[in-house]
């Protein structure tokens, strides 16, 4: 008999990681409970827009493989990721929807598939590569088709959040994007792009501030978190190894191998001086990926 409930556990990520802008993600040792239910919601239950986002990806599954979605389809956080602040949410809502419809179909696609309809959906594939395969994910468009290679993170290797109180949805983000760039801003992100993945595979955290830096989107960005650039600065002091704004933000990010709790009230204490208030995390790189943990 099929399952009428599946629990995905899936990673929050980070996209973008300064210069790797739609190309680079990495999962996060932060993570989420996602229930896909076929079963009828109790009376009283009202979707938040993470719910209807899985339940709204389930049902595509069920569109693309050619079945009808039941009507009593649903879907319930059972814990959650910040909304609107750069770590992927968007992305977990639907890759659990997605895996969770999957899985009550008995996995008629595999992981590729499911990353190409999650790809769909998210419209840019890095952070639903790393939801679904965990760890640092390459990933690029070819035509039609989904490429994505990954890689462990160094040993160690921690990362420091400063989750701000502010929301920066991600279509508002991403309209403040310049439409070009000159050659020499495009040659400073390749550049830093590739050093940031060779010194990712090859352990140079020596490398992670220069690899880190940005012209393509984080110049924009300041303009709508003005704070952004003084909490970096407060990172880098208090020793982070590199710091950039995670996905479209408008959490920051640090990478450390010491000093995290430091790190964490310098960029705090940054922020507050801005007036923005918000939480400090400290966390890892997650070399798994989205998981189904119940079916029944």
């Amino acid at each position: 008999m099929s399952p009428r409930q599946v629990i995905i556990r899936a990673p929050a990520t980070t996209a973008n990681l300064g210069p790797g802008f739609d190309c680079l993600g990495m999962a996060l040792d932060l993570w989420a409970e996602v229930a896909i239910s076929t079963e009828a919601p109790p009376a009283a239950f009202s979707p938040d827009p993470a719910e209807r986002m899985a339940a709204d990806a389930a049902r595509r599954f069920y569109s693309h493989v050619g079945k009808e979605a039941p009507d009593s389809l649903w879907a319930h956080y059972r814990a959650r990721i910040p909304v609107a602040r750069g770590l992927g949410a968007s992305a977990v809502a639907r890759a659990a929807g997605l895996l969770g419809a999957n899985a009550l179909l008995g996995e008629p696609l595999d992981r590729e598939a499911i990353l190409a309809l999650g790809t769909e959906l998210e419209g840019h594939p890095d952070n639903m590569a790393a939801v679904l395969f965990g760890g640092l994910q390459v990933v690029v468009l070819d035509g039609g088709s989904v490429i994505h290679a990954g890689l462990a993170a160094p040993a160690g290797l921690k990362a420091v959040l400063f989750v701000p109180d502010v929301e920066m949805p991600t279509d508002e983000s991403r309209r403040a994007l310049p439409t070009q760039l000159s050659r020499q801003d495009a040659v400073y992100n390749i550049g830093r792009a590739a050093l940031l993945v060779t010194a990712l595979a090859g352990g140079r955290l020596d490398l992670l501030d220069v690899a880190t830096r940005d012209r393509l989107h984080q110049p924009a960005r300041a303009k709508i978190f003005p704070p952004m650039e003084p909490i970096f600065q407060a990172a880098r002091r208090a020793g982070a190894l590199g710091v950039f704004l995670s996905g479209g933000g408008s959490t920051i990010l640090a990478l450390a191998s010491g000093e995290e709790e430091r790190i964490g009230r310098a960029m705090a204490e940054a922020a507050a001086r801005e007036g923005i208030g918000g939480e400090t995390m400290i966390t890892k790189p997650s070399e798994q990926g989205a998981q189904v943990a119940l079916a029944g």
